[in-house]
């Protein structure tokens, strides 16, 4: 019963329920890392940075599309309005990174 009222930290509450959002975020992660190494060595790191960070912005698109044409979920729920958010803000970074690889590429 004292296990049960435990407070758990942080990142146990986040990677509990293990699944596409904890992937992307990951995926982002690494991409950023990587654009932040590239800036300071050369052009390869720096694609391979905009590719991962494309990459994930992508997926975080899917996700939140996947939640947005659910049928069990109501217009008015937050979650629904997040997904909204959160597409837009995720469509204008997967713009930018597809960009910064054109751009890397030429």
């Amino acid at each position: 019963m004292a296990l049960a009222r435990k407070k758990k930290n942080i990142f146990v509450r986040y990677f509990t329920p293990f699944g596409l959002r904890q992937v992307c975020d990951l995926v982002m992660l690494a991409g950023f890392v990587l654009l932040i190494v590239g800036l300071c060595t050369n052009d390869s790191v720096l694609l391979a940075g905009f590719i991962g960070y494309a990459v994930g912005a992508a997926m975080s698109v899917v996700r939140c599309c996947l939640v947005l044409f659910s049928k069990k979920i109501n217009h008015r729920d937050p979650v629904y309005k997040s997904a909204i958010i959160n597409v837009c803000i995720m469509g204008v970074l997967l713009a930018l990174a597809v960009f910064g690889i054109i751009w890397i590429a030429i």
